[in-house]
């Protein structure tokens, strides 16, 4: 049980969650690499689909959508007005004076919500 840890175990457990999720980010980064290397042979060699005993590895296409200068400019003043709602709702959610209506809510905060790597300051990595 995770709360019962010595403190010997919970410096083995961070250990290995620290080491996994710099193995984690090193994998990653390979196979994007690897499928962006695969994917170039597709194109160039106009191959669409390879098959193993296991799986079939398909490349995708995607079509480019261009939208309309009206859309563009409909969807910035649009953004603008939602950024500045957004800005105004926050600094009177900070304003202890403020009664009125345009104020988010606060939410219960849950201090446990997830885990964060950091690297310190002078470590090597």
């Amino acid at each position: 049980m995770p709360k019962n840890w010595t403190e010997e175990r919970l410096e083995e457990e961070l250990t290995k969650y620290v080491e996994r999720s710099v193995q984690i980010k090193k994998l990653t980064e390979e196979h994007k690499t690897q499928g962006e290397a695969i994917r170039q042979h597709y194109e160039s060699n106009t191959l669409s689909s390879c098959g193993l005993d296991t799986h079939n590895v398909n490349v995708v296409s995607k079509p480019k959508i261009e939208y309309s200068d009206k859309y563009r400019r409909e969807k910035a003043r649009s953004d603008e007005q939602f950024k500045k709602a957004r800005e105004l709702e926050e600094e009177n959610f900070r304003n202890p004076d403020y009664t009125g209506p345009d104020q988010c809510k606060s939410i219960e905060l849950n201090p446990f919500h997830h885990m964060q790597v950091v690297l310190r300051k002078g470590a090597d990595t």
